[in-house]
């Protein structure tokens, strides 16, 4: 296989987990909306989902979509919004409290990769959908890089990713998507905790053994 077609295998493998990062960035960054239904009945969507283990169509059926939405909406919030539910944010899970120094290092990160958080955004910067959205950032610009043939830029970005979800994705997440799978009550978020799960367990697998044969 040539040099121009591994690259482009490369890309669109990079391509690919950037997808998934940000479909599942999507479901804890806010409650669903239509919006967000209209993307995962998308054929794109329930496929890749599908590729993963997860069978979100079942869980849209016999249902009217305005009761749905109200469903997810209470159970967001019940989750991840009011007091006794269970924080999406690895200050919380770490140190007990929002605000502290994941927080901080985090934000630094995204700084380091040319990004900044907005002062008036509401979430903050170790927010799990946030991580998951610049996961998503670093393999899309991995992905362009081998398009584009650059070796180098591209491995870059590897390292990058490499870096962030060791000392960040990999402290925190998996113990947080246990008791989420453990405490929701709506089969959507339980299914959702078990898809993160299984998707990043694959990407530990997948960033531990090829970026460290090819060079990330």
């Amino acid at each position: 296989m040539s040099k121009n077609a591994l690259s482009i295998e490369d890309s669109e493998t990079a391509k690919g987990r950037s997808y998934v990062y940000h479909l599942l960035a999507l479901l804890y960054l806010q409650e669903i909306t239509a919006e967000t239904l209209t993307i995962l009945r998308n054929k794109e969507a329930i496929d890749m989902l599908a590729g993963l283990g997860m069978d979100v169509s079942h869980l849209f059926h016999d249902v009217p979509q305005e009761r749905l939405l109200n469903d997810l909406a209470e159970e967001y919030a019940a989750l991840f919004v009011v007091s006794g539910g269970i924080p999406p944010y690895e200050s919380a899970r770490l140190k007990g409290l929002l605000c502290q120094e994941p927080a901080s290092e985090v934000e630094e990160f995204y700084r380091r990769c040319g990004l900044v958080i907005k002062e008036d955004h509401r979430i903050l910067p170790d927010h799990l959908g946030i991580e998951l959205e610049f996961m998503g950032y670093l393999a899309d610009k991995e992905s362009r890089a081998w398009m584009d043939g650059d070796e180098k830029e591209a491995l870059k970005w590897r390292s990058l990713q490499k870096e962030f979800f060791g000392k960040h994705i990999n402290n925190w997440v998996f113990d947080f998507l246990k008791d989420l799978e453990r405490l929701t009550f709506h089969p959507f978020y339980r299914e959702t905790a078990r898809l993160t799960q299984g998707f990043l367990e694959t990407e530990r697998d997948y960033i531990a053994k090829v970026f460290a044969v090819k060079g990330g």
